[in-house]
């Protein structure tokens, strides 16, 4: 690995990335304000270090907007969680850079502004269907509506409520493929995994069916991207409108969601504007979430708020180059279920393109929550989130899992971690080899290390500094739902 440079992990452009076939129309004639259109799932992720669908989804719409636009390999959430990897996109900021909103369940207070507040002040109709920022409460933070902007029930009753002429920025919060599923979903639709199960997860009958299910929920996802598509073009608005397609976080399985290995963070991420972005581009540039809303005030004709710690993507978009070679990702709380009220398991990466380094601060800890005090059956396992490893969310996959402790994958999903971990994702996409401790890799270690210290100090993390349990203490809020506090 050669030497990791002193770069800005969130600054923008100018560097070392470049961009295959992307680019933006030249000479294209001056035209209205563009919309934008940003869809984003509920739980879909890659599974691997690797851009590359080992599910076999039958995903048209999502493959569209790819053959038609620019794709992103190395896209990341800023968190793997639902409520912080939202308010990181919406405002543009580091995770723990939000106080509270760091947190599952949380608020996100209304000093931290949002883009489409600001696209809203500079004449832009802004709404969203579904899920917006959530699970949360808006009272305690300040605000009086989601921070994604007014809800309506559908896309077409956000264009409907439209001012004449005037540009929309919509958010598209589908709940697919969020957990739970009616167990044999995806058999019962002619949907089946008889490929291979990552190393992480059980190779059972339970597991397989689970995956299937998960799988019908992400083709509904598309699905309903389809109807949009369709509409924006029956209204004459897709060749003036910026469409991006990503997913909150990782998929909901065990190792999944709620951890900072690739299968939690790593996310598809496509985008077109036709006219604007040439078709069939594909990028390696290394992006996390939080770019997304500098992009849009960008894309608007507004500058990016200097408080943001995410990027214009821009010049990716239109073939220039790209100077961050790292991204940091981030994880505090996901649901309560430790022994201690209110622990997390506080996690921070360092990931470049070959290598992922974590630092976990607290390994004493059960990453995924604690397990089961007593003897449980699966099915107690597949409907309650606290029968054990509260973390990882109920279903079959990680029923089996829980009630079979001598599963060779039963170790590397729910067990104990070190205090630091390094994959080489190029050798390893599944990040199951630890070489700390690794000779060969010492120096590499030392060097992410360094550096991810280095970084969380510049930007202020308190994960750092002297009160990093401050995240252990902000309280969980109910969302209606989702339940009472104590369920999240």
């Amino acid at each position: 690995m050669k030497d990791l440079t002193r770069r800005d992990l969130c600054g923008g452009a100018a560097g070392s990335a470049t961009v295959s076939a992307a680019g933006l129309a030249s000479a294209a004639p001056a035209r209205r304000r563009p919309n934008i259109v940003f869809a984003l799932a509920d739980d879909w992720s890659w599974q691997s270090a690797r851009p590359v669908d080992m599910l076999g989804l039958r995903m048209p719409n999502y493959a569209r907007v790819v053959r038609d636009g620019l794709s992103f390999d190395n896209a990341f959430v800023a968190a793997p969680t639902c409520t912080t990897s939202r308010g990181s996109i919406l405002t543009g900021r580091a995770p723990w850079q939000l106080e509270e909103g760091a947190n599952l369940a949380s608020i996100l207070p209304a000093k931290f502004a949002v883009y489409p507040e600001m696209l809203e002040r500079a004449g832009y109709h802004v709404g969203f269907a579904g899920k917006g920022w959530a699970p949360g409460q808006l009272k305690p933070a300040g605000r009086a509506r989601n921070p994604a902007g007014d809800a309506y029930p559908d896309f077409a009753g956000f264009l409907a409520k439209r001012p004449a002429d005037a540009p929309f920025c919509f958010w598209l919060g589908d709940r697919d493929p969020h957990r739970p599923y009616v167990r044999g979903q995806g058999q019962r639709n002619g949907v089946s995994f008889t490929g291979t199960l990552p190393p992480y997860l059980a190779d059972s009958p339970a597991t397989r069916e689970d995956v299937a299910d998960y799988m019908f929920a992400a083709e509904r996802f598309d699905r309903d991207l389809g109807v949009v598509l369709a509409a924006l073009e029956a209204a004459g608005e897709l060749d003036n409108t910026l469409v991006v397609v990503t997913g909150d976080n990782g998929w909901p399985f065990p190792r999944g969601k709620a951890t900072l290995y690739d299968a939690g963070v790593h996310v598809p991420l496509a985008m077109m504007w036709p006219g604007r972005i040439k078709a069939g581009g594909r990028t390696r540039a290394l992006v996390t979430l939080t770019d997304l809303a500098p992009t849009f005030l960008e894309v608007a004709g507004l500058p990016p708020s200097p408080v943001m710690t995410g990027a214009s993507l821009l010049p990716v978009m239109t073939g220039g180059r790209w100077a961050r070679d790292a991204v940091i990702t981030a994880m505090e709380r996901h649901m309560d279920g430790r022994t201690q009220p209110g622990q997390g398991y506080p996690m921070r990466a360092l990931r470049t393109e070959r290598y992922l380094f974590i630092r976990n601060f607290h390994p004493e800890r059960w990453p995924a929550g604690d397990p089961p005090r007593r003897a449980v059956d699966a099915a107690k396992l597949e409907t309650s989130v606290f029968a054990g490893f509260a973390d990882i969310d109920q279903g079959p996959a990680k029923a089996w899992l829980a009630t079979h402790p001598d599963d060779p994958a039963y170790g590397p999903a729910v067990g104990k971690r070190p205090a630091r971990e390094l994959y080489d994702v190029t050798a390893d996409p599944f990040e199951m080899r630890n070489l700390v401790g690794d000779p060969r890799h010492a120096r590499v270690l030392a060097r992410m290390d360094r550096r991810l210290t280095a970084e969380l100090k510049r930007l202020k993390d308190p994960r750092v500094g002297p009160d990093g349990d401050v995240f252990d203490r902000y309280p969980s809020y109910s969302d209606p739902g989702y339940g009472r506090p104590a369920d999240f």
